[in-house]
């Protein structure tokens, strides 16, 4: 968010579509990207891979995809891949939570930190997306203060 710590800036096309998104995967959780780059910001929709994760060991992830989300590691890669090359920034992430309000849950941030404490991607914002009935509901975003050591809501401005 280079420097702006209390305003996120979205085209109004890349909250339909992250509105969209959320609204085609209820009732499970949506998940993706957002990307800056020179001619402006891209939407990566990712596979979330929780309901596979779940099959294969309930007990490590006891959650499904009703609940909880897990980007494929392979799109991540990819996606990671593509800015390098294209000199992009990792703006956002994005994930909806079905029949839930926009909040930024433990897991969350749990999922955002590097087990040494800092965020994984520097100056990412975490968007959550509240969908009921497939309706969207509200929109928030969180961003690393590193102050507070802490993730704080920030405005989303869509224009």
């Amino acid at each position: 968010m280079q420097g702006e710590r209390f305003l996120l800036r979205l085209t109004k096309q890349i909250a339909e579509e992250m509105a969209r998104h959320a609204c085609e995967a209820f009732p499970e959780e949506c998940c993706g990207v957002i990307l800056a780059g020179e001619g402006g910001d891209i939407l990566r929709r990712c596979t979330n891979v929780q309901n596979q994760l779940h099959a294969e060991d309930p007990r490590t992830h006891p959650r499904d995809a009703r609940t909880a989300y897990y980007i494929d590691p392979v799109e991540v890669q990819r996606i990671l891949n593509e800015a390098d090359r294209m000199g992009w920034e990792i703006k956002a992430i994005y994930h909806s939570h079905p029949d839930h309000e926009a909040y930024f849950s433990a897991e969350d941030k749990a999922k955002a930190l590097a087990p040494w404490g800092d965020p994984l991607f520097g100056d990412a914002a975490y968007i959550v997306v509240s969908v009921f009935d497939r309706q969207v509901r509200r929109m928030k975003a969180f961003a690393w203060n590193p102050a507070a050591k802490d993730f704080n809501e920030v405005l989303i401005e869509a224009a």
